[in-house]
């Protein structure tokens, strides 16, 4: 069960920091970041926040792994199943990887800051 959990927020904290930081092959995920914004407005500025990405990332990845796949894959599934509402899950399993997410993220960012500083 921990090994389940610890690998699912490898897997969000890797893919919201892609989808943030990343460039991509030929500049791929900045071109997507501008379109959003363009296409979106402030709501394209989500892809600029570590919070808002991995946010989204939790509600996503817990939509799926509820109403799609067989096996649980995030926190809440794994905790407590099928045992509460869809909603339920969905909020907790976006609370849980945003906050995660930005704890990992802050943390990289302090010791980034505590290196230069050295």
């Amino acid at each position: 069960m921990a090994l389940q959990i610890f690998i699912y927020i490898c897997f969000a904290y890797g893919l919201s920091n892609l989808l943030v930081y990343g460039m991509g092959p030929y500049d791929f995920l900045d071109w997507i970041r501008k379109m959003a914004k363009k296409l979106f407005g402030r709501w394209g500025e989500m892809l600029d926040c570590m919070m808002c990405t991995s946010a989204n990332i939790g509600m996503v990845a817990s939509l799926l792994n509820y109403f799609f796949v067989n096996i649980p894959l995030t926190p809440m599934m794994i905790l407590y199943s099928n045992t509460l509402p869809w909603y339920v899950i969905a909020f907790c399993d976006l609370c849980i990887t945003s906050g995660i997410v930005w704890l990992i993220n802050t943390l990289q960012e302090a010791l980034e800051r505590l290196g230069n500083n050295g």
